[in-house]
């Protein structure tokens, strides 16, 4: 409320009160109030349920004000203008990180002003009413919506027990069957809407009720339960008058505990309404969010499940059609309340009458959004940075196939569904375990969890790309996984592991796959796929530089039934997993170069020199239970021990394995490891843009909320450049690592090519 006469009108007719008696009642119970000069009062013009009134007294030089809100007068229909349970979530939330006036005393006697009524604190700020936020700079426009989502997500993480509050929870009836928030709400408000028929004909409404209990969803996600508001808008927060900081919430009448998807869509309602001139409602409908620095639909979802502390599996934005259609009908519902009001002339706005016209198009919208939702799989793009560049600027350049698409579209909503809002969970698992002696290295039940849903959902062993040596793959293209691989990396450190696609599991399956006999499928292959266990893969070693495999000095040695095993590996992926149960070890069967099976094979050989070095070693399977294979310790990157993964230092003394461990043949671990190397590169490249991505997103977003110097840091000059240099570079990196095939065709399917490590060299470099 930038100024009080501008926001308060004369109190209108049949909202009068007795200021006389009010403020003989108030005296001792609002402080500062005194009987030494009269108290007056203005009506705020804007809201349309609950009468509110600007109370002041001019005392000594300074105006003392207050906020009187009250039901309205008039036959009410039931459980709604419930100023009491207003008064008593905004005494429970004063204590908690969710901004709400100091509400002072609660009358429940009608006879002071007619109607039950609280009085709380007056906040001086700004209230928008138009979406749009005339008047407030591109950047002011960004953090407004930024604070607002976050308000949002602090208000859905109170606790409703700490607070006093669970009663609100509405509990089963005895022998009835649990019905979600949405399904009450839709019978409540199917309730309250033919309550207030006016005899006009509602063919949009009839529709829409038909439709939202068609469709009512039933699975575990619609029984999320949190604090809400419930009716959520950006012209209910008080804003800061100068900062992008929301002060107090207002209007609590339809708060419950209910699914925190209730208020996020009631803030993305402004999307699809319409911008009508001289009309109480605003929308966003054909406004260029981006140009204008608003939060667009898809930055407002991904801004909430950023922010959202909610617990494992809560699935924040799971059927947002659903209930974004639902809250369209709740608005509409609403809407005919005030309608029929206007008629019986008890509405608390002079505008009223317009709400009419209004109820036909919230319900058209909600027809619309269910329909759309039958046909897409998400509302919007989930991924990327709107306006910045993302994944879906390749879409035109490369031709994907149609089972790609659905799987990038599963992909992305199962990334906001599940995986964002559980990057905390998972952190905090991860701290505890590490704080308790002998679970450093289990491994997190979050990821088990989302493993579960990941499978049902088909989002599973997603590398197994088309290839002419197995018939494993999930009908993708060596491309299009890379695509997805960018969409994982967003979050690296959880979601390729959910979707059974993390190293060095990815590569080992790909060569048991390739290049495993039927027995070995079947041994480890098969428990690899279900996700039953994890692997290692043992090349580095500490006393040579083992990028040049040449230099490899562990010995397979050949005997009558088998080979012995000897030697010293660090740096060995995956090892320190408790779960890891075989282990792939590269080592030299021929380390004279006297000959090999593939030498032998193959007599015309150009340079036999060269094909005696690359001939000497081979890859071979090595449970990890074996006698003789001995985990030493667990080696850090930077300080870090990558725990429950890790990479782990082994020794091999005398390690015996049978014939049948082989892979391919000996000799040939130079052949295995091309094929496996080759598109393990393209995926570590796209997963490190995804990581990039996710940087600048947060990149930018931090430079226009935080100040330095007076003004937002999106001001100064040096940081825009550094922004617009980082998508620049992003760019390039995906655009070379995705052009791979142009140099190499079958790489599309296939599996050679080295190049692709040199950019990702170049990409770590730059950004790290």
């Amino acid at each position: 409320m930038s100024s009080p006469s501008s926001e308060t009108v004369a109190i209108r007719k049949g909202h009068e009160l007795d200021l006389k008696r009010l403020a003989a009642y108030l005296v001792g119970k609002i402080p500062g109030l005194t009987h030494a000069v009269p108290l007056e009062a203005r009506q705020f013009s804007h809201g349309q349920s609950n009468p509110t009134f600007l109370l002041s007294q001019k005392l000594s030089g300074r105006t003392a004000r207050w906020v009187l809100r009250k039901k309205p007068p008039g036959k009410l229909l039931p459980s709604a203008h419930q100023v009491e349970r207003e008064y008593e979530i905004l005494s429970a939330l004063y204590q908690t990180r969710v901004p709400v006036p100091v509400v002072y005393h609660l009358c429940t006697d009608p006879s002071v002003v007619g109607t039950p009524f609280y009085v709380m604190e007056y906040v001086p700020g700004r209230i928008f009413k138009d979406p749009a936020l005339p008047g407030v700079s591109s950047m002011g426009r960004y953090a407004i919506y930024q604070a607002a989502i976050q308000v949002a997500a602090d208000l859905h993480s109170v606790d409703i027990h700490a607070v006093g509050l669970s009663h609100l929870a509405k509990k089963p009836k005895p022998g009835k069957p649990v019905m979600s928030y949405a399904e009450r709400q839709l019978r409540r408000w199917t309730r309250q809407f033919e309550a207030s028929r006016t005899g006009d004909d509602s063919k949009e409404m009839d529709a829409l009720i038909k439709t939202l209990n068609d469709t009512l969803p039933s699975d575990s996600a619609m029984f999320a339960q949190c604090l809400v508001h419930g009716d959520f808008r950006i012209d209910n927060l008080i804003f800061h008058p100068t900062e992008p900081r929301v002060l107090a919430v207002l209007d609590w009448e339809l708060s419950t505990v209910g699914h925190p998807l209730c208020d996020v869509t009631y803030l993305c309602m402004p999307y699809y309404l319409p911008r009508i001139p001289n009309s109480a409602v605003q929308g966003l409908k054909g406004v260029n969010c981006r140009k204008k620095g608003i939060l667009t639909e898809t930055q407002l979802l991904r801004a909430y499940v950023n922010n959202a502390k909610a617990p494992a599996i809560d699935r924040p934005i799971a059927h947002f059609e659903f209930h974004l259609a639902l809250t369209f009908f709740r608005m509409a519902a609403i809407a005919q309340g005030v309608y029929k009001r206007s008629k019986l002339g008890n509405a608390s706005s002079s505008k009223a009458h317009m709400f009419g016209m209004f109820v036909e198009m919230c319900a058209g919208i909600g027809n619309m959004v269910l329909k759309s939702a039958e046909q897409e799989a998400l509302p919007k793009e989930c991924q990327g940075v709107d306006g910045l560049g993302s994944p879906g600027s390749l879409i035109p350049r490369f031709k994907f196939s149609v089972r790609f698409e659905e799987k990038r579209k599963a992909l992305l909503r199962f990334m906001q569904e599940f995986i964002y809002p559980n990057e905390r969970v998972a952190f905090k698992q991860h701290t505890e375990l590490a704080k308790q002696k002998g679970t450093r290295w289990v491994h997190l039940p979050i990821i088990e969890k989302l493993k579960k849903v990941a499978k049902k959902r088909g989002l599973w062993n997603l590398f197994l790309t088309k290839s002419p040596h197995h018939s494993f793959d999930q009908g993708l293209t060596n491309v299009e996984y890379s695509v997805l691989c960018e969409i994982m990396g967003r979050v690296p450190w959880l979601a390729p592991e959910v979707f059974n696609c993390s190293a060095p599991d990815t590569g080992n399956m790909e060569v048991l796959a390739m290049y495993g006999t039927k027995e070995q499928q079947e041994k480890w292959l098969t428990p690899l796929m279900n996700g039953d266990i994890r692997s290692a893969f043992g090349m580095t070693e500490p006393r040579v530089a083992s990028s040049d495999a040449t230099n490899i000095e562990t010995t397979i040695t050949p005997t009558e039934d088998g080979y012995v095993i000897n030697g010293h590996k660090w740096w060995t992926s995956g090892a320190m997993d408790p779960r890891c149960s075989v282990m792939i070890v590269m080592g030299k069967t021929d380390p004279r170069g006297k000959g090999s099976e593939r030498k032998k094979k193959n007599k015309k050989t150009r340079n036999k020199k060269n094909a005696k070095k690359h001939a000497q070693q081979s890859m071979i399977l090595v449970p990890m239970d074996a006698k003789g294979v001995n985990v030493k310790r667990p080696l850090t990157v930077f300080g870090y021990d990558d725990a429950p993964h890790g990479h782990a230092e082994i020794v091999l003394q005398n390690v015996k394995v049978p014939k049948s461990s082989m892979l391919l043949g000996e000799g040939r671990g130079f052949e295995i490891a091309q094929g496996r190397l080759g598109p393990g590169r393209i995926h570590h490249c796209m997963r490190l843009i995804g990581m990039a991505e996710r940087a600048l997103e947060m990149m930018v977003n931090r430079v226009q909320l935080r100040t330095t110097f007076g003004e937002p840091i999106a001001k100064h000059g040096g940081i825009v450049r550094d922004i617009a240099l980082s998508r620049v570079e992003i760019d390039q990196c995906r655009l070379l690592t995705m052009q791979v095939r142009t140099f190499h065709p079958f790489l599309t399917y296939a599996h050679t090519l080295s190049r692709p490590k040199t950019f990702r060299f170049l990409f770590t470099f730059r950004f790290l």
